[in-house]
């Protein structure tokens, strides 16, 4: 199991992603390759062999990065897996992009004391949170 991280330009002073308006539309992030290049400043060993699809890996942290289909990147997803190295590496990525991360799980901002998730019932539906649809305009 991930736990799941979700990162955008938010507006300023958005600490959940309820503080997000509805009609929000922010600036795009960079092109995947700008994008691509900052990661790699923070984290040299990013694999970028399928370039909208980055894996991050270490012996402390297990990352990947998801920058979508758009001509430009307008958010990130970051799936985390084990590893006491991930957040801090994570929270740096963000700052490098200028962008600010939520914790999927609880709609707040990711911080270095966040921590992952408690295992999710089998057969629970991971979309039910109210914030989240928002997100996607759902």
């Amino acid at each position: 199991m991930t736990w799941d991280v979700y990162a955008v330009r938010a507006p300023r002073g958005a600490r959940t992603v309820e503080d997000i308006p509805e009609d929000f539309s922010g600036p795009d992030i960079g092109d995947p390759e700008d994008v691509i290049r900052t990661v790699r400043r923070v984290a040299p060993h990013v694999d970028a062999s399928d370039p909208r699809w980055l894996r991050l890996e270490g012996p402390d942290h297990r990352i990947e990065v998801a920058l979508g289909k758009g001509i430009k990147v307008h958010d990130l997803s970051f799936y985390i897996g084990p590893g006491d190295g991930a957040v801090p590496l994570v929270l740096e990525v963000c700052r490098s992009l200028g962008i600010t991360a939520y914790d999927k799980e609880t709609g707040g901002l990711l911080t270095v004391d966040s921590r992952p998730p408690a295992d999710v019932p089998a057969g629970a539906d991971d979309d039910e949170r109210p914030w989240w649809r928002r997100v996607l305009h759902r």
